[in-house]
């Protein structure tokens, strides 16, 4: 089921088997492409559901990976596009979170998957959409500790605080102006409010190491 979750988050659904096997964590694409298949052999089995078939050239030949994506070859390989019944199917299972009911926090920035981030909308003033699952990798890496003055609300608060930090861009996405790919390892870092506040006290932002060593003083 992984290899579903992780597909739901990608942009657009959609991935090519080595993506996946990275987002995963699984060793190769090789086997990514047999436990997708597998997983929607069981389910037809399971469920009563035909055989999905290929066409006469394929000698009719079980299309397992179907039951969940349609399939395309792209010029960075083939790949599978979640059918939308089976990204609702997995929202209403609670499986995974939809990106609407996703908390965020004031000053946010909303292994290793590259994510579309920073383009403006038009709205009052110029703001930024924000790409909630870079936040959610991010958090997944690195923890919800702060990593300037590693203060963790969970360890204060209690189930109120559990799972609650700000997370900063490493490169302000407001100087880039543009949609640019992120990536939540390289380009994220959990923040506590007070140490994010400090970050931009100044313009450009302080560096995180810049932070800490003020700190120390």
């Amino acid at each position: 089921m992984r290899l579903l979750q992780e597909q739901y988050f990608a942009p657009s659904r959609s991935v090519t088997a080595p993506e996946l096997a990275k987002l995963a964590g699984v060793s190769s694409y090789q086997v990514v492409n047999l436990n997708y298949g597998k997983l929607g052999r069981l389910f037809c089995e399971e469920t009563g559901l035909e055989k999905p078939i290929g066409n006469e050239a394929e000698l009719k030949v079980a299309k397992w990976w179907t039951v969940w994506s349609i399939g395309y070859s792209t010029h960075t390989g083939f790949l599978w596009e979640m059918h939308s019944e089976v990204a609702e199917s997995l929202e209403i299972l609670g499986w995974v979170t939809p990106a609407a009911t996703l908390p965020t926090f004031p000053d946010e920035v909303e292994e290793n998957q590259v994510f579309r981030e920073g383009a403006v909308c038009k709205v009052a003033v110029n703001a930024y959409e924000r790409n909630p699952y870079a936040r959610q990798h991010c958090i997944k890496h690195y923890g919800t500790s702060c990593c300037v003055c590693g203060f963790n609300f969970g360890e204060w608060f209690g189930e109120l605080g559990e799972g609650f930090i700000h997370v900063h861009h490493l490169c302000p996405i407001s100087e880039i102006a543009e949609e640019y790919e992120v990536d939540p390892i390289q380009d994220l870092r959990p923040v506590c409010p007070n140490c994010h506040a400090m970050i931009h006290r100044r313009s450009p932002p302080f560096s995180i190491e810049e932070i800490i060593t003020l700190r120390k003083r």
